[in-house]
């Protein structure tokens, strides 16, 4: 036996035990035993301390994350591996969808559960595709049997949801067994990339997307089970709330709600007052192009037992004072374009009347809420995370090879801002007069950090 400085024969057999008990649980994966006791000992020496706690208590954890992980990744390894594959793609006129096309897509997208969402709708589909420049519907095939669609809009060399970017969620409608082969869809449309921000469902996808939830607010126990729950998680949010209602009552008291169809002359005061809302927060104005408005237009004189729109108002006399413009499909209703007359902003009326759409709908027969995926403070009060999905590209990488998280954050919103601007501007003109927008609010906010810097007290 060698020398070993400062070893027993049980601490020997304990190294030994390490290896054989590693390599039992995870084969190959364990590093080979090699001899070299000195620094071995130093390493687990080293180990114990930053963790703060022996060697045993180690290896018991290290096991139990492995045999909580190994299951879920052979499980999902082994769903990828009984996906069959698709062979090719063709590419047509989303405006020439077929009724044996549109049965199939039914027929696919109710067996997916998470695909029940107004977005996912044939109505929905037919109704912007006239109006949707580049729209396209991609089939995805097994040989001669048609297995998924993917309806998108190409921009140069790009692809996009079809009506994005006004398409909050978007999927390939496959059948079950099935998942999308992206590169095939590139391949057949001539493109080198696809951007999405909404996408449901991961597989396919050849680089890690950014994670996101859909808030929904779940109704399925009735209004009252919702609003107990809900109050219970954020009762300071719902104490305002109801001081909100008092005060509405005591100086407002002919403000009256109402359910609507959403009438052109109701969908142009909402679109006046989100265009002055894109002017003063910089944002991109996606309703300068003009398809966008539209398609919304068109989407509002549908009226069908499938995806159509639908508004909670509130109005004082003959005055508007907040609207929002919702899109329904069956039980599902998803929150859209919400817009308030800013002189009654003391009152929260945006606040204040999604709550009453939701009391009011829920009544109606709606079990599912839906408010998107953005992270803006005043949906978590009233949501729960619902299904993922998804926001990222196919083709290239969305992320920059950056150590810095500012200049990441910054090249993600950048990124953003170029999807939108690449969505609705399809001429030159108006992606120049985009761009001149964003040099101009690049530099007011810079403008605004550097006099805000020189306000701050010297030290």
């Amino acid at each position: 036996m060698p020398n070993l400085p400062n070893q027993s024969v049980c601490q020997i057999h304990t190294h030994l035990l390490d290896h054989q008990l590693l390599r039992s649980n995870f084969g190959t994966c364990a590093r080979p035993y090699l001899p070299k006791w000195t620094k071995r000992a130093q390493k687990s020496q080293k180990r114990d301390k930053l963790l703060g706690r022996n060697r045993v208590q180690f290896r018991v954890m290290f096991l139990r994350v492995g045999q909580i992980l190994l299951p879920r990744v052979k499980a999902f390894s082994g769903r990828i591996c009984t996906m069959t594959k698709v062979t090719h793609v063709s590419v047509a006129s989303l405006d020439g969808i077929t009724e044996t096309e549109e049965a199939l897509f039914c027929a696919f997208r109710d067996s997916n559960p998470d695909l029940a969402s107004p977005y996912f709708s044939a109505d929905f589909l037919k109704a912007i595709a006239p109006h949707t420049p580049g729209s396209m519907l991609a089939r995805f095939h097994d040989g001669d049997e048609i297995v998924g669609f993917f309806a998108y809009q190409k921009r140069g060399q790009s692809l996009q949801p079809a009506g994005a970017p006004l398409a909050d969620y978007h999927a390939a409608v496959m059948k079950t067994g099935y998942a999308p082969d992206w590169s095939l869809l590139l391949a057949a449309a001539g493109a080198k990339r696809l951007e999405f921000n909404g996408l449901m469902g991961a597989e396919g996808l050849d680089r890690a997307p950014i994670v996101k939830h859909r808030q929904i607010a779940a109704l399925t126990d009735g209004f009252e089970a919702w609003f107990a729950a809900q109050k219970a998680r954020a009762p300071k949010y719902f104490k305002n709330l109801g001081r909100c209602t008092r005060n509405v009552a005591k100086d407002l008291p002919e403000l009256k709600f109402e359910w609507t169809d959403v009438s052109p002359a109701l969908l142009d005061w909402v679109l006046t007052l989100k265009v002055d809302q894109y002017k003063r927060s910089g944002m991109h104005d996606v309703f300068s192009c003009g398809w966008t408005r539209d398609l919304l237009f068109a989407l509002a004189e549908q009226k069908s037992t499938g995806s159509s729109l639908r508004a909670g108002i509130y109005r004082r006399g003959d005055e508007l004072v907040a609207a929002e413009i919702c899109m329904i499909d069956g039980e599902d209703l998803h929150f859209w374009f919400p817009a308030y007359n800013p002189a009654y902003s003391r009152y929260s009326p945006g606040l204040l009347l999604t709550f009453d759409i939701i009391r009011h709908a829920s009544d109606l027969g709606f079990k599912v809420f839906d408010f998107g995926s953005g992270g803006e403070a005043y949906k978590s009060p009233m949501t729960i995370d619902g299904p993922l999905c998804y926001e990222g590209q196919v083709g290239q990488a969305l992320t920059l090879p950056l150590k810095s998280e500012g200049l990441q954050r910054a090249w993600l919103s950048v990124w953003r801002r170029a999807h939108i601007v690449r969505a609705c501007e399809v001429s030159i003109k108006g992606q120049l007069l985009a761009c001149w927008r964003l040099l101009e609010r690049a530099h007011i906010r810079a403008r605004a950090r550097f006099a805000a810097r020189l306000q701050q007290p010297a030290t």
